[in-house]
This record gives C-alpha cells, sequence and structure tokens, in this order.
C-alpha cells in the first residue's frame, strides 16, 4: 500500500506545466490570425504600389541626369545661318532734327544818336505802346518837337546826311526810300544828289513835319548872291573870274540850303516790322539810353547745326515742329555762322547725317518762320523750346529698301545684295546680285536691280 504522502511530485508539476501551456496558446491566437490576413491580395496590392512609386521617382530623377557625352553636346555651338530681312517698300527721307527756341526775332534796343541835335532831347509825343508794330516810314516817337522816323536798314546812323556827301550809309538812305516808293535817281549810286534831298524833303511831307534845310540864314545867303552877281554882270567890263567865282558860291550855298537829314531823326532796323517789346520812357521825360526795345513783329525759330548739315538745308524749304500735340509747318529764313543764343543741342540729322559732329566753332544757325500761326498760337508757342525736323531729300515715292547692312561691295566696287533662295528640294541657299543704290536715310537704302528676284518680301542677308 502506497503511502500518498511519498507519491512523486512529478506528476503534479507536468499537469501543472500542460495547464500553462494551454493557457497561453489560447492567448496569442488572435495574433496568429492577423498575420495570415497579410499574405492574402492586400500584401500583393502593397508590393505593386510600391513597385510603382519607386519606378515613377526613378524616370524623374533620370530626367535630371545627364550623361558626359550629351554634356559635351549641348555645349558645342549651333551650325552658323544667315541673319536675313525682307525687302521693304517705303519712302525714304533724309532729314536734319534740332531744336530751336521760338521767339520774336532779334530783339535790339532802339539807340538815337542825339549828340547833333541843337534842342534838349525831351519826350514830345507820339510814344508807341508795347505791342504796337514800327514799320518803314512810320515815326518811332517824337522828340523835341521832330519826329524819328524808321527806315530799314543795317547801319545805325552815324551823321548827318547833306547833299554832296557819299558813304555806306547814303546808298542805304537811298535804297530805303526807293523801297517805300521815293524817286531818289540813281539807286546804286553812294553819293546824296539833288533827287536824295528831293525823296527826303517828300518823306518829310507825308509825314506832316517841315523838312530840315539851311533855314532863313541859308535863304538869305542864296538872295544875297544873286544880288551880286547881278550886280556883277551889270559892271563894264564884265570881270568874268568875279562872275565865276559867284556861280561857285552860289551853288554851294544852294546846296547847304536842301533838304537833309539829321541822324537824330532817323531810326534803321532791320527785318521790318518790329514789335515793340518794352518802353521805357514816357512823355516829357529827357532821352537818356534807350527809349525801348523792339524785336521782330513775328515769331521764329532759330537752332544750331553742324557746318556738313548747314550746307545740306536749302533756304525756302519746308520744315515741321509740334507742340503738345499740335503739328506746325516753318519755313527756312536763313542759314548762317555762329551758335544761336540758346542751351539746346541739335539732336543730329538722320541717314548719313551727324549734326553733333565738330566743336563750337563750326557751328551754324539755322532761322525758320513758322507759317500759318493764329493769334493763339503766337502766345501759345512764343517762349517754348521745339523739336524741329528738316527734310533735305526724299523719294517721290515709296521704293524698294533694304537695311544698310544687307549692301556690300563686290571686286569692281559695284554695290550688290546677297539673296536667300528656297531650293526645289528644301532648303536655303543665297545668290549674289548686283544692285543699284540710291537715297539712304533711317538706317535703309533705296534699291533697284534688273533681276526679278528682286522685290518686296524677298529675304536678304544682313549678317551671319
Amino acid at each position: 500500500m502506497i503511502d500518498n504522502e511519498q507519491a512523486p511530485e512529478l506528476d503534479t508539476n507536468t499537469t501543472n506545466e500542460d495547464t500553462n501551456t494551454t493557457d497561453e496558446d489560447a492567448s496569442t491566437e488572435p495574433t496568429t490570425k492577423s498575420k495570415k490576413g497579410l499574405s492574402g491580395s492586400k500584401l500583393v496590392a502593397v508590393i505593386a504600389a510600391v513597385a510603382l512609386a519607386s519606378l515613377l521617382a526613378g524616370v524623374l530623377i533620370m530626367q535630371f541626369i545627364v550623361s558626359p557625352a550629351e554634356l559635351a553636346a549641348r555645349k558645342e555651338a549651333p551650325e552658323a545661318g544667315p541673319i536675313s530681312a525682307p525687302i521693304e517698300l517705303r519712302k525714304i527721307e533724309n532729314k536734319i532734327i534740332t531744336r530751336g527756341e521760338i521767339s520774336f526775332a532779334d530783339a535790339v534796343a532802339v539807340e538815337l544818336d542825339t549828340a547833333g541835335s541843337e534842342e534838349r532831347p525831351i519826350i514830345t509825343g507820339n510814344l508807341p505802346k508795347v505791342g504796337d508794330l514800327l514799320e518803314a516810314g512810320t515815326l518811332a516817337l517824337e522828340v523835341a518837337g521832330r519826329p524819328v522816323v524808321v527806315l530799314p536798314g543795317e547801319l545805325p546812323a552815324y551823321r548827318t546826311l547833306k547833299v554832296g556827301m557819299q558813304g555806306p550809309d547814303v546808298l542805304q538812305l537811298k535804297q530805303a526810300l526807293a523801297s517805300l516808293g521815293y524817286g531818289v535817281g540813281d539807286v546804286t549810286s553812294n553819293l546824296f544828289d539833288a533827287a536824295t534831298s528831293e525823296a527826303v524833303a517828300a518823306l518829310y511831307r507825308d509825314l506832316g513835319y517841315k523838312a530840315p534845310d539851311g533855314g532863313l540864314e541859308g535863304r538869305k545867303t542864296i538872295r544875297d548872291l544873286e544880288r551880286q552877281y547881278s550886280e556883277a554882270q551889270d559892271v563894264e567890263p564884265v570881270d568874268q573870274g568875279l562872275l565865276r567865282d559867284i556861280e561857285e558860291q552860289y551853288r554851294l550855298a544852294v546846296e547847304a540850303n536842301m533838304v537833309y537829314l539829321p541822324a537824330s531823326e532817323v531810326l534803321y532796323l532791320t527785318d521790318l516790322p518790329r514789335r515793340v517789346d518794352e518802353l521805357r520812357v514816357k512823355r516829357g521825360d529827357v532821352l537818356s539810353g534807350s527809349p525801348m526795345s523792339v524785336s521782330g513783329a513775328t515769331l521764329s525759330i532759330t537752332g544750331t547745326v553742324s557746318k556738313q548739315d548747314a550746307e545740306s538745308i536749302t533756304v525756302g524749304s519746308t520744315a515741321t515742329f509740334v507742340h503738345r500735340g499740335k503739328d506746325y509747318t516753318a519755313t527756312v529764313k536763313e542759314v548762317r555762322r555762329g551758335s544761336a543764343n540758346t542751351e539746346n543741342k541739335d539732336e543730329g540729322s538722320e541717314g548719313d547725317k551727324n549734326s553733333n559732329s565738330g566743336d563750337s566753332s563750326g557751328r551754324y544757325q539755322v532761322v525758320l518762320e513758322p507759317q500759318g500761326l493764329s493769334a493763339e498760337d503766337v502766345t501759345e508757342l512764343r517762349g517754348n523750346n521745339v523739336r524741329v525736323t528738316i527734310p533735305i531729300a526724299a523719294t517721290e515715292s515709296e521704293v524698294l529698301a533694304v537695311p544698310v547692312a544687307a549692301v556690300t561691295a563686290g571686286s569692281g566696287g559695284e554695290d550688290r545684295i546677297e539673296l536667300l533662295i528656297s531650293k526645289d528640294k528644301g532648303g536655303m541657299e543665297t545668290a549674289l546680285v548686283e544692285v543699284t543704290t540710291g537715297l539712304a536715310a533711317e538706317g535703309f537704302v533705296e534699291i533697284s536691280s534688273t533681276d526679278k528676284r528682286v522685290k518686296e518680301g524677298a529675304k536678304v542677308v544682313v549678317g551671319r
């Protein structure tokens, strides 16, 4: 009989281990089932998505990977080809562009020579107003009751002119009187003769003033000589020498008594009529210095150009200018040596001209007169600086023209262009064609040719 207390403990332990194992297996069963789910179709889909993403990433990365050979090829210059431009149909105009100051022409201060006057130079009347026009044959003002008449001329009055005198001032007087319709005899002579005196007398009559002459004293001298001559003729025997002497004195007395022109009673001005810009005296003032300043009655534009451009400008040609969007025309009145008294620099001519060449010693003034201005235009334009365009040459109509760079010189000095021509089987080729060139301006040159391929739209080579 076995004692329960002596029974081996091994069985008991074994039973416990089996029991523990069973419990552990039970606790891990759900995990085993989850792993078996990823091994199906879902796992395949995941693997495919990862593979596709890797493929796309590889393709993208390859776009930025360049082989050394390809990189070297990219650095090589492309094959050179001709640069072309079309033959155009256009009007070519060569012109000079400058800037000009608009003002009333040649403002001057009026100067009067009153040094030889016997009276105090008091301003007694006939004063003009600012804006009035001084015209040839009219009065500028009245000094000491005597007129100051305006006449055309460049030389100032520097001496009193009388019968028998000669000089350039006499010639100027005669030509001025002749321009007003007075008869002066020989208008090319510089002698103040009896005809000149009569013309001066007529001028004074028309002005309503007594003409200056020898006065009472001169007339008395003439009467005395007439009496002496008569008495000498009554003496027997007649003294011929005495008669000749009296005749000479009489001639001189008559000349001395003829109408003359005092320097204080004439004002010579160029470019008449003139506009009174400023009046510096009033009635009753003693004349001292300039009584007024005057300028041209019409606006003028004065610009500066180079000697080369000056030689290309034709007096009488029509120019254009723009002010505040309005187009105006002007006529070239004069081209003269010397820079204009403005701060402006000319912009130069177009085409083959270059107005900016040379220094100030070689500059020329160009004077233009605006046309068709209204009173409002005059007020608006005066004192402004404008851009003036002066055409100097132009084609009569539209002509075939190419860029200047398209024309080259042949071995014989002939002008030629290089046409770009399509081949029958594709591609392009070039052909040299001789042309006759004409006016050049604005980067283009006129061409003509007997070759029918030279036409509007055809391509010409301008570079490579």
